[in-house]
């Protein structure tokens, strides 16, 4: 008795791909955005008068979040960065 392959998947052509792709970064890329904004907004609200925070915490975090984008953009044109983790000054 032989055994069949079940549920095999077509062999999709290079553009196929390229569709697959761009519908993957379609579905992937709104939530993330809207997540990353919304915790931009949070790392905001500590501004409020609720928090007192140093110059130097000002602009640690601010550097960080400047470094955070500037790797974004750097992926995005191919080249390959790390601003590493957040460890918030004394």
């Amino acid at each position: 008795m032989s055994k069949q392959k079940g549920n095999s998947k077509p062999e999709l052509t290079e553009a196929q791909k390229k569709q697959v792709k761009v519908d993957n970064f379609a579905r992937v890329c709104p939530p993330r955005m809207n997540k990353a904004l919304k915790a931009i907004g949070l790392v905001g609200d500590c501004t409020l008068p609720t928090y007192t925070y140093s110059v130097g915490q000002y602009e640690y975090v601010v550097a960080k979040l400047q470094a955070a984008v500037d790797d974004v953009k750097a992926r995005y044109e191919g080249k390959t960065s790390e601003s590493g983790g957040f460890v918030l000054p004394k």
